[in-house]
């Protein structure tokens, strides 16, 4: 190669250099509610002010711009007016090269109240846009989305819908390890708010979205996926909820079908609702709710390793409902996998004879509802704990119910296997226990004759667990399950460990063979299968004297 060549040569790839140096989008970007220092966003010092964010010329493949690969960092408070959207994304990332806003430390956005999304329109604190995808928001350590001036007018002056984050068609898009809240603070029995679902804290729909590792408290409906056709594999999990109307809710309004997985509710602690109690109950709350309309389909559902408890107030659907039967916008569910989740009610005033379960809809075989403890207030009132209906092929081991007036209503379902259950003290309120096909039993014994099931369960007054339905060593529920390790795999792994209680204690193992303890814990000493026959003694000692 002559010089000529080499000097060509050289000057295309320095040309070439640069030129891809020019396509690549900055690494990272600084934003503030104002401009600051050099105002050339490299740092939170020399911020730009949070409208560069907003200005979609300031997206796409330039070195200074926001596309595929940049972090966006958000400095110190950023305020904006009553009903405002604070920052809206312009565009996409891609797979590998997401965009993503991150709180940095003590970041904080408010407003009176930020503007809703009700409708369908992505507004709110955050706005991640409609259509784009690979979009991260991320709290960051302590990152908060607030109003500050939205309530029960007693103690505010704004009664209005609002958002906190936004985003529609949002495909592998991710909010986690934010804190939203005070949305809507709710006094329980004094409030003007006539639709408490135009409230949320995250109001999305579109595949492959993951919501984890948040705080959100203060709100009407504060997760909301209302699914459009073939949206699938929605994940929420580890996250903080409480002070709610509904904690999570996942429907659609169209003839649509999610395809599955549709719905994954993991290891989430949701508590706390009796705040939206009130006269006459203008709202009622749920941990999950989800609903549909004719035509619509709910793939598959899988719920697991979360806790419900708090004051729930007077006014509770339950922990769970799954809309189905009768009612005008049943859920259409096809198959529900539910395992290792903890119910504890402390509402002593309520009588729910809706179920705190309330599982009413699974039109294809199977649904597994296994491994599951529910701790009922009382076992003198009519309270159901777990009522099912309109399932088929519904599998029902492993669980433990006490105390419970009534532990267990089935109607309507067709039966895979219902066995190996535990039961504490019930039917203490009479005969209005055990409910088999819309008709009370009265009796464990009544209703293995009435429902052909049940063979292996028992019922025990002493079933010597703690509070939240934990057993104590020694506790009866340790010799009524039965093994499942067979059916822990694929999206129910986790079954092959207890329950992780809302991601607040870490789970134990449950032996691989032998017997499994009923309910969603194993037995202290149990873990590998049981106490089992102590080791053989020794023999062929000797002693030596010294």
């Amino acid at each position: 190669m002559t010089r000529a060549s080499i000097s060509i040569f050289v000057l295309a790839l320095v040309a070439l250099t640069a030129c891809s140096k020019a396509s690549a989008s900055a690494s990272n970007i600084y934003i503030a509610q104002s401009a600051a220092g050099s105002a050339n966003g490299t740092s939170c010092a020399n911020a730009y002010a949070y409208t560069f964010f907003n200005t979609s010329g300031n997206w796409g493949s330039g070195s200074a711009q926001i596309g595929p690969g940049t972090t966006v960092h958000l400095c110190g408070t950023i305020t904006g007016a009553a009903n405002a959207t604070g920052l809206t994304f312009q565009g996409s990332g891609t797979n590998g090269s997401p965009i993503t806003l991150l709180f940095e430390a003590g970041a904080i956005m408010q407003a009176p109240y930020w503007s809703a999304s009700v409708g369908g329109q992505s507004k709110g604190a955050i706005s991640m846009g409609t259509g784009y995808s690979y979009l991260i928001v991320d709290g960051g350590s302590n990152g908060i989305i607030q109003n500050t001036a939205n309530g029960s007018p007693s103690r505010y002056p704004n009664q209005a819908a609002s958002t906190g984050v936004s985003g529609f068609a949002c495909n592998s898009c991710i909010v986690r390890n934010l804190q939203i809240v005070n949305l809507y603070v709710n006094v329980s029995g004094d409030g003007t708010l006539g639709d408490n679902s135009v409230v949320r804290a995250i109001d999305f729909n579109g595949s492959n979205w993951a919501i984890y590792n948040n705080t959100i408290h203060d709100c009407g409906w504060c997760v909301f996926d209302v699914f459009a056709n073939g949206d699938t594999n929605t994940q929420i999990y580890n996250n903080n909820i409480y002070n709610f109307g509904h904690a999570v809710a996942y429907a659609t309004g169209n003839a649509s079908t999610c395809a599955s997985p549709c719905l994954q509710m993991n290891s989430n602690h949701v508590h706390d609702a009796g705040n939206w109690s009130g006269p006459g109950c203008p709202f009622h709350q749920d941990g999950l709710h989800t609903f549909a309309t004719s035509g619509a389909v709910i793939t598959d559902v899988y719920l697991s390793n979360n806790l419900f408890d708090g004051d729930w107030g007077t006014c509770p659907t339950g922990f769970v409902f799954f809309e189905g039967g009768s009612s005008s916008t049943p859920s259409h569910l096809q198959h529900l996998y539910m395992w290792n989740n903890v119910g504890v009610v402390v509402n002593p005033n309520f009588i729910n004879t809706n179920g705190w379960f309330g599982l009413f809809s699974g039109e294809a075989i199977p649904s597994m509802v296994v491994n599951n403890t529910v701790v009922g207030n009382n076992a003198t009132d009519n309270t159901f704990c777990m009522s099912i209906g309109g399932i088929s092929g519904l599998v029902f081991e492993n669980n433990v119910v006490s105390p419970c007036g009534n532990p267990l209503t089935i109607s309507g379902a067709t039966l895979g296997s219902v066995d190996y259950n535990f039961y504490g003290p019930s039917c203490l309120n009479g005969s209005n226990c055990f409910v088999w096909n819309n008709s009370y039993t009265g009796s464990l014994s009544n209703w293995r004759g009435a429902c052909g099931c049940d063979a292996h369960s028992i019922q025990n007054n002493t079933p010597a667990l703690n509070p939240d339905g934990s057993p104590l060593a020694g506790s009866p529920v340790g010799t009524v399950g039965v093994n499942l390790a067979s059916r822990a795999v694929g999206y129910l792994t986790s079954l092959s460990n207890d329950t992780s209680e809302g991601n607040t204690r870490t789970p134990l193992p449950r032996p691989a063979n032998g017997p499994w303890a009923a309910g969603a814990f194993v037995v202290p000493g149990m873990t590998t299968g049981g106490p089992g026959p102590g080791p053989a003694a020794p023999t062929g000692l000797t002693a030596v004297v010294r």
